[in-house]
């Protein structure tokens, strides 16, 4: 029997969800920091099941800026629509952003944009950390761009 005393049995294989290589996250994630420099930004880039593939902090950056990132990423995933669209529908649909505010894994600032392949939705960006949050927002698209055409 193992140290602790619990049975260790067969580990179930890992479930693999869609998203970028970590390889292209990191890029990502290298792009998004030249985009809003020089602000000090975190980014979170996570996969089609809204599990984390990478998070960033830049020196001189706040590791909160890595979750918030998440959060925004979270929710771009789950509504499938850039966090600022969250963020506008929110303020005219109390239903709708109670909804946002009720999952604390979710924000609607913006700076969370959907990564697609196609039509597909294949995991999420989340930056923050630029003032405005509508500059995250532009850190994402540029950084999303810049790896477009190899994402599969």
């Amino acid at each position: 029997m193992p140290a602790g005393g619990f049975p260790v049995g067969p580990r179930p294989p890992d479930k693999l969800s869609r998203g970028p290589s970590i390889d292209l996250a990191v890029e990502m994630a290298q792009a998004a920091v030249k985009a809003c420099a020089p602000q000090h930004i975190g980014v979170s880039i996570i996969d089609a099941d809204g599990l984390p593939k990478l998070y960033y902090v830049t020196d001189g950056t706040a590791g909160s800026h890595a979750y918030t990132g998440f959060r925004k990423a979270n929710a771009a995933l789950h509504f499938k629509i850039a966090t600022s669209e969250v963020h506008a529908r929110a303020a005219s649909d109390p239903k709708f952003a109670a909804e946002v505010q009720a999952d604390p894994n979710m924000v609607s600032w913006a700076g969370g944009v959907p990564i697609k392949v196609g039509d597909e939705i294949i995991g999420a960006i989340g930056v923050s950390g630029a003032e405005p949050s509508e500059a995250d927002e532009a850190c994402a698209v540029k950084a999303i761009a810049q790896v477009q055409s190899r994402l599969k």
